[in-house]
């Protein structure tokens, strides 16, 4: 009988560690979260040369440092947690180091790593232990190289070292940057273990310090406070930026929130007990001034762009990925998009969830990308949503509830002033009453008149609307499905080209392949369109040059330009086209007026075979800037549809067309007292659209 035993070689640390941790900030992160589970006050990352290869990197920290025994059985023992023997620290931290695989990823960064340390429990000594990755490539099996733990007398206080020299490759701006943000948001900008600080001595590290720390908390709107406690049970505040109470819930009425509930709660949430804070802010200079704010505007907007969204806290520190930039864990923006009333987004809002998850329910991803998606961390996730739906629920009744009482009251206020006017009437004279009787009722019929006109066009935009937040959410739900398309076509190049011969995929794939890319990152681009008009953030009043926005729109259609073989043109004002407006209502006359001249192109013509051309020109004068859109399309018929008439609602030549995209062009100009104009032929031949707008300011 033959003894074996499994063993593994050297090629296996490549994988546990560079492939397994995809960024070199993650792992230079998880010896940070050593460190605090090692006690220390501080710990501080030194970047010395890391931008190139052949730098280095030390994480110093003011731990309890490791006896000889711990180095070789604890941090040298990988796959291990510490947890199962200790989940404590000795100041009562609740541990948040995991397998061992994030921090072999950090010590692989370079060719050489020394460990420097200094146990609390012996004072005097220095454990000091080296290793040179070149040995491994040379061995067998991880096990024939030896490591040598030396010991040493010290005067130094307790703490731990690690220089990582000799990098392979630097860091990247980028990894540089992700790194800043990551050390700065691990304990900040909530109240977070005062008793840790971590510094990393990177030039974009004090700035982000300084503007994470100002915080901005007291200029919130409204602020939402939640708790699930260790029975799975859930309930919520929500309090406006006074402090007052505006609403409160149950875990019955949390639990049956959220799209697909039809208001049937579930028993309990299977999760560890959380708290769930959010602070939603209207970047509004009006809302700003309402309360007396000393801040500006934009100071809590960079401020958000940095902070923005719901970070998950794990014990203390921040997870990663959570809250991070394009990492929308509770579909916030989703949600918003489907039903954007009153509801915050990662750019309007900071919140945390926090746990501390003593049953160790939730269970650290091995690339150390946040936490496998169980039972436990669903039921979290879905926690956090339900009381974002429920807050929105609420804060929609609210608002309702006073726009009820508002109308009530102003249809009171409306009948006693009508009432009092007919008093005054009949005490003049009977030679004067007549003629005022007859002028205020002419009065009430042009009021009447208004009112309906305005009850009319509120109709129509509520329909647009409808159909606007339906096709962004189409947009949003469209893009995974179109990633896939293009992840699956490289799958198939990939694996046909490694099948067959080059000539043979050349002749019979490879047209086929790039088509369906092609096609689908075309969807990609149209899905992009609806979700980049929507943004918030368009819709404040202020003076603007309108060039760079019909710039940034056109860049929008680029990609449906491009297919349709069209060319556009731009010939805009030098000096800038100065106007007082919204970036939504600037880009909704001309995505509409593009979209118009686009489909003028697909209609059977005599101009078919011609070069496809759209031109936008700006000019600016003393009191007003004109717009123009022109193309070589076969014009306006005026046969089907009168030049008048192409601004009615409803009216339109396409068998599939609203009859109202011009109309929004209309009503938007004429909101700005601008005029519009059509010309159903222009001097490039097609149609010609002329908007002048009242110039922001005099010269």
């Amino acid at each position: 009988m033959t003894i074996a035993n499994l063993r593994f070689a050297p090629a296996i640390l490549q994988r546990l560690g560079e492939e397994l941790v995809p960024h070199p900030d993650l792992g230079v992160m998880e010896l940070i979260r050593n460190a605090y589970d090692a006690d220390a006050e501080t710990c501080t990352v030194e970047l010395q040369h890391a931008d190139a290869s052949g730098g280095r990197v030390v994480i110093s920290d003011t731990g309890d440092g490791m006896r000889s025994n711990e180095i070789r059985d604890g941090w040298l023992l990988l796959g291990k947690s510490p947890k199962a023997e200790s989940t404590l620290s000795r100041t009562g931290r609740r541990k948040v180091g995991e397998k061992g695989l994030g921090r072999l990823a950090a010590l692989r960064l370079g060719r050489h790593v020394v460990l420097t340390t200094r146990p609390r429990e012996e004072p005097g000594t220095e454990y000091v232990l080296k290793i040179d990755w070149e040995d491994f490539a040379s061995a067998e099996t991880v096990e024939d190289v030896g490591l040598t733990i030396e010991r040493h007398s010290t005067t130094a206080e307790p703490g731990t070292v690690i220089e990582i020299l000799d990098l392979r490759t630097g860091f990247s701006s980028r990894d540089i940057d992700r790194l800043a943000r990551s050390v700065v948001l691990l304990t900040g900008p909530f109240d977070g273990p005062d008793e840790f600080t971590v510094t990393l001595d990177a030039p974009k590290f004090r700035d982000l310090e300084r503007l994470v720390h100002d915080k901005y908390f007291d200029e919130c709107e409204y602020q939402i406070l939640a708790t699930l406690d260790e029975d799975g049970l859930a309930s919520a505040q929500l309090v406006d930026w006074r402090g007052k109470e505006i609403a409160s819930a149950d875990h019955s009425e949390i639990s049956s929130s959220g799209f697909g509930r039809n208001n049937q709660p579930i028993p309990r949430y299977f999760a560890p007990a959380a708290t769930f804070e959010l602070w939603t802010f209207n970047l509004s200079k009006k809302d700003f001034t309402i309360r007396n704010s000393r801040r500006a505007v934009r100071e809590v907007a960079n401020w958000l762009k940095v902070v923005g969204g719901v970070h998950l806290y794990h014990r203390g520190l921040r997870v990663h990925p959570y809250g991070d930039e394009g990492h929308d864990w509770l579909d916030m923006n989703l949600r918003r998009a489907r039903s954007p009333e009153l509801r915050p987004s990662t750019n309007t809002a900071i919140g945390r969830i926090s746990v501390q998850d003593e049953e160790n329910q939730l269970t650290p991803k091995t690339d150390r990308m946040g936490f496998l998606e169980n039972y436990s961390f669903m039921d979290l996730r879905e926690f956090g949503r339900n009381v974002l739906d429920w807050a929105a629920t609420r804060r929609l009744q609210v608002r309702e509830d006073r726009r009820t009482q508002e109308k009530q009251d102003a249809e009171s206020r409306a009948s006693q002033a009508w009432s009092n006017v007919q008093d005054l009437i009949k005490n003049i004279s009977p030679a004067e009453r007549k003629a005022l009787q007859s002028a205020t009722s002419e009065l009430r019929r042009a009021y009447d008149e208004k009112v309906y006109t305005i009850e009319q066009d509120l109709l129509l935009y509520r329909t647009l609307a409808t159909v606007g937040t339906t096709t962004a959410v189409f947009a949003h739900e469209t893009k995974r499905p179109v990633g896939q398309i293009i992840s699956a076509a490289q799958v198939v190049e990939r694996r046909a080209k490694s099948l067959i011969e080059d000539a043979v995929f050349d002749s019979r794939l490879a047209k086929q392949i790039a088509a369906i890319t092609t096609a689908a990152t075309s969807l990609s681009t149209f899905a992009d369109i609806p979700l980049r008009l929507l943004e918030s953030q368009k819709r404040k009043s202020q003076t603007l040059d309108i060039n760079p926005i019909i710039s940034d729109v056109i860049s929008i259609f680029q990609p449906h330009l491009d297919q349709a073989n069209i060319i556009i043109s731009l010939e805009q004002a030098s000096a800038g086209a100065p106007v007082v407006t919204m970036v939504a209502l600037i880009e909704a006359i001309v995505a509409n007026l593009l979209a118009n001249a686009v489909y003028a192109f697909t209609r059977p013509n005599d101009l078919a075979d011609a070069q496809r051309t759209i031109l936008v020109v700006t000019e600016d004068s003393e009191e007003v800037v004109t717009m123009r859109i022109l193309d070589n399309g076969p014009g306006i018929d005026t046969v089907q549809l009168p030049v008048k008439d192409i601004w009615l609602p409803g009216k339109t030549t396409r068998e599939d067309g609203t009859g109202l995209g011009l109309t929004i062009v209309r009503d938007i100009v004429q909101d700005m007292d601008g005029e519009v104009e059509a010309l159903a032929s222009s001097r490039l031949g097609g149609a010609e659209f002329v908007i002048r707008l009242p110039r922001a300011m005099s010269r």
